[in-house]
């Protein structure tokens, strides 16, 4: 397997989505650790990157995910949901990689980045709701083949039937029972990596 290069000032601020000047300080302050080549420019490990954007919860680029890290993206509006889903989910025995979004237009930026295997998704959402989100992710090529699971207190006959023409491919009612939500997860994505 080949080892992992390392990164430029100019990737890492690519990845992190901040500028070239921003890593620098990191770096200067002692927040990134990086080492100078002979000609003074500063390089990164990537894992050293990863474990920095962990600990600052930025998400995690795909190309930097460790290969056979299933992702899963939580878009719902209730924090104590996220948290839950986020705990249960990203658990030592869970394992699976967790991005959580509080609404639809930052659901579909990570959606986008992070290419999840997973999205569980609310329907009722301020700004872009659950259905919009759903149409976005199945009509993007890049995306169209990330499951989604509408996690709902509102799955209604006409909501349930809105989502599935929406592309979701399965539905769990609120309040969720973890060993559930578990279970449905590795039988719509396998178990963690």
């Amino acid at each position: 397997m080949p080892v992992p290069k390392p990164l430029s000032t100019t990737k890492v601020a690519k990845h992190c989505h901040v500028s070239h000047a921003a890593v620098c300080n990191w770096v200067k302050a002692g927040k990134l650790k990086a080492y100078r080549t002979p000609g003074g420019q500063y390089r990164i490990e990537p894992a050293v990157l990863v474990a920095f954007m962990k600990d600052h919860g930025m998400p995690i680029p795909e190309e930097l995910a460790p290969k056979g890290t299933k992702r899963i993206v939580v878009v719902d509006d209730e924090p104590e949901i996220l948290d839950l889903a986020t705990r249960a989910l990203g658990a030592e025995g869970a394992g699976y990689e967790v991005e959580t979004a509080g609404d639809g237009y930052t659901a579909g930026r990570l959606v986008h980045s992070l290419k999840p295997e997973l999205v569980l998704l609310d329907i009722r959402m301020p700004g872009i709701d659950g259905i919009a989100v759903c149409q976005n992710i199945k009509n993007d090529p890049t995306t169209r083949h990330t499951r989604v699971l509408v996690v709902t207190a509102y799955g209604t006959p006409e909501n349930i039937r809105r989502l599935k023409e929406a592309g979701a491919e399965d539905f769990i009612d609120k309040p969720v029972e973890v060993s559930a939500l578990l279970a449905r997860v590795e039988e719509m994505i396998g178990p963690p990596a």
